[in-house]
Parts: C-alpha cells; structure tokens; sequence
C-alpha cells in the first residue's frame, strides 16, 4: 500500500475518528476505529454512510507498544474487554509509516506497556510499516512486515480507499447541501462536526 493511500487513509481515520478496539492473534495484529470518513455503499439511502468500524491490520513481525499517562495499568485489558470505551485519536494526529512521529510519541507518554515483540529503536528502524498516534491520555505504536485495511464489506484496495475518501466527502458536502431542508439526510455525527467554513 502506497504512502499517498495511507495518507489518505490517516486523515479519514483521524479528522474525528476514535481507536474502539484491539486484538492480537499469532502474527497478526488488529486495531479497530469508529466514525472513519469513508462512504460505506452498503447501507440503505435512508441511513447515514459514514464508516461505522474499519480494522487496520498487520501480519509478520507484527510488534505492539501502548503508551499511557494514566494511573490505571490495566486500562488497555480493560479497554479490549469493553466495547463502551472508545479513544478519540488527537484531530489528524494519527499517521503510517512515520519513524519520527513514533520516537517524538515515546517521549510524550510516562508509561510504555510492551505487549508484543518490540525491543526499542531498533524495532522500529527495521518496520516495514507501522502506525502510531496520540489519543489524549494514551497512545499507540504498532507495525509489522504487512498491512491490510479491512471493513464490513471484507478486505479494501487501494483504489477502493481512494474512491471511499472522495465519495464521503462528496456526501458531505450534499449533506450540509440539504441540511434542514425537506431532503436533509438522516443525522451523521461525523459530517455534523465536520463544519463547513461558510456555517463556523
């Protein structure tokens, strides 16, 4: 997956977005995220298309590392156990692939819980790819040889991330459109605190 799609992928993750789960399975390893700006065709006209939950996936030499300021040392077994807890991730915060965004995030968090296979700079330095972000009081960085981008529908191209970014925000902009009118679309939380310039 090109460095463009990830991008593109990153700020639909995480314009307003949250981090809702986590699963970790031999060489794979799972994050979930709520409220992802892509155009989900699966639903009904008279539903609302913004992404409900879409998993990021890495697989060989996965490695997971959780960072904290809180005073909770289970709080990321606890957040895997109950689906009510969810983390927004900090506006266009999170990023792919980004070595220097993952050193900077280990010097901002007093707590690092290593669940999987990570032995410091070196991990990092030899990632294929990896993930990381803030989420106010916590944070992750995550990686591994690859990665898969997977939603309800099943498994996603490139192209297809592509074409789900370009057609929420289409939907976006026909919601604020007709927002209040007789043809408003049911209500989105995403695209309601998305505000357009012209509403602010």
């Amino acid at each position: 997956m090109n460095k463009d799609t990830l991008n593109i992928l990153a700020d639909a993750i995480s314009d307003v977005g949250s981090w809702q789960w986590w699963y970790i399975k031999d060489d794979m390893i799972q994050l979930e995220f709520c409220d992802v700006q892509l155009y989900d065709e699966s639903r009904s006209e008279k539903d609302t298309h913004t992404t409900d939950v879409l998993a990021v996936r890495f697989y060989g030499h996965t490695f997971v590392l959780f960072l904290d300021n809180l005073a909770d040392d289970g709080w990321y077994i606890r957040f895997q156990d109950d689906d009510s807890i969810i983390y927004p991730v900090d506006g266009y915060d999170l990023t792919f692939d980004e070595i220097k965004k993952a050193e900077q995030l280990l010097d901002e968090y007093r707590h690092k819980t290593f669940i999987k296979d990570y032995n410091g700079s070196e991990t990092l330095s030899k990632a294929r790819h990896l993930i990381c972000s803030r989420c106010g009081d916590v944070g992750f960085i995550v990686g591994g040889d690859e990665i898969e981008i997977a939603g309800k529908k099943g498994k996603y191209t490139e192209e297809e991330i592509k074409t789900a970014a370009k057609k929420w925000w289409e939907y976006w902009k026909t919601y604020w459109k007709l927002r209040k009118t007789k043809e408003a679309y049911p209500k989105d939380y995403t695209c309601e605190i998305t505000i357009p310039v012209s509403e602010k």
